[in-house]
């Protein structure tokens, strides 16, 4: 009790958050008490939690420091905040920030999505991962290079790599290394890669609200050096399929901590060629995003659009394998005539265009009529001289 009163108070006087730790353990030795990394941040939680309820509002004509959401990454990355990418195992959540990373430092579009604010210092706390698979993702986007037969080297601007084999963990130690790291590179981009291996060993555990505190601890640290974070989280398969917010495995209190969340899922699940992939996006000030993206090649994705207007062609498409032979030549004809003129056909053209499959002007007449009520056409009466009013067809857009 006295410990969480004196990180309520260390929360209230604003205290900067390593030196917050720093405090409480020695406060704790002064008690002859052994505080474990659970215990401590246990501790902050549950004081984070008595000072939510206490806070003092802000008051009117007093000045606010706000600033305007600034994105990296179009609607997808947003500056000095923290991001969580949340995904299934192996949908490519590594890989589509390594493309980000590469597009970043070489000023290039992403899932024809600007990138803005050029170069800067990249910090990776990849523990989740090999240095093989790392190297994988990094060579594709230039930020690797081969130096020799079985040989590569990390080139700027990567600053560090942690990964399995030299991992880094969200103790003490380790968000002190990153936050002297960021103190050093300015404005640095910093990927965290994955929750649950970065708080390995701490004695914590995921789903619960406090093992969110060493995320809590290191944003706000490095908050005044400009840092921008991008936090990689396993999504739980029971709720994959719910919104982004939802979909993270563990306790909400994590992507509560988040601006942005960008949610990976299969756009097939159940067809394992089927190599899209559906990204969504939940933010507290932004529109939703919603894509369907593939990656052609490690780290190199190509964008389909909106899942919206693909499943509207999908659903297009079966419609028109529904179609007779008759039928879709038809709508074949109207839509090369539409390309070339910009103009619709009438039953005389299409009778025209094929005689041998429609014989008779009445014929091609009944098989536009027919496309123009499944939807595929519309029609629209003009006069013509010596015709009188004629129906012409032209493609439904």
């Amino acid at each position: 009790q006295d410990l969480q009163e004196f990180a309520l108070q260390l929360l209230r006087d604003k205290v900067p958050p390593l030196e917050r730790i720093t405090y409480l353990r020695s406060f704790a030795s002064e008690l002859d008490l052994l505080i474990r990394d659970k215990e401590l941040w246990g501790i902050f939680d549950a004081a984070r939690s008595e000072l939510r309820g206490t806070s003092d509002p802000e008051l009117p004509d007093v000045e606010l420091e706000i600033k305007d959401e600034s994105w990296l990454w179009d609607e997808l990355i947003a500056l000095e905040t923290l991001t969580i990418v949340t995904a299934l195992q192996k949908v490519g959540k590594s890989s589509l920030i390594g493309a980000f990373l590469g597009s970043l430092s070489f000023g290039s579009q992403c899932l024809d999505k600007s990138i803005n604010g050029g170069p800067r210092p990249i910090i990776i706390v990849g523990t989740d991962q090999p240095l093989r698979d790392w190297s994988e993702i990094l060579v594709p986007v230039g930020l690797m290079v081969k130096t020799g037969d079985d040989k590569k080297k990390i080139v700027d601007p990567v600053k560090a790599l942690w990964h399995k084999g030299k991992p880094l963990h969200l103790n003490e130690r380790g968000i002190e290394k990153i936050y002297d790291l960021c103190e050093k590179h300015k404005n640095s981009l910093v990927v965290l890669d994955a929750f649950a291996s970065l708080i390995s060993g701490m004695g914590l555990n995921e789903n619960h609200a406090d093992a969110t505190e060493p995320i809590r601890f290191l944003t706000e640290a490095i908050a005044p050096t400009g840092a921008t974070s991008i936090l990689l989280h396993h999504s739980s398969k029971g709720r994959s399929s719910e919104r982004a917010s939802n979909a993270a495995r563990g306790n909400n209190a994590l992507t509560g901590e988040a601006s942005q969340i960008i949610k990976l899922d299969w756009l097939n699940d159940k067809d394992e060629k089927d190599e899209r992939i559906q990204l969504t996006t939940q933010g507290r000030n932004s529109k939703t995003v919603d894509l369907v993206i593939e990656q052609i090649e490690r780290a190199v994705f190509i964008s389909h659009g909106s899942s919206g207007a693909l499943k509207q062609a999908i659903a297009q498409q079966k419609k028109e394998e529904k179609l007779s032979e008759r039928q879709f030549l038809a709508l074949e004809e109207v839509r090369e005539a539409w390309s070339k003129t910009y103009a619709g056909i009438s039953a005389k053209d299409l009778h025209e265009k094929q005689p041998d499959e429609f014989k008779k002007q009445m014929n091609a007449k009944a098989t536009l009529d027919q496309l123009e009520k499944k939807g595929f056409l519309t029609v629209k009466f003009d006069a013509v001289e010596g015709r009188g009013k004629v129906a012409f067809f032209k493609p439904h857009i």
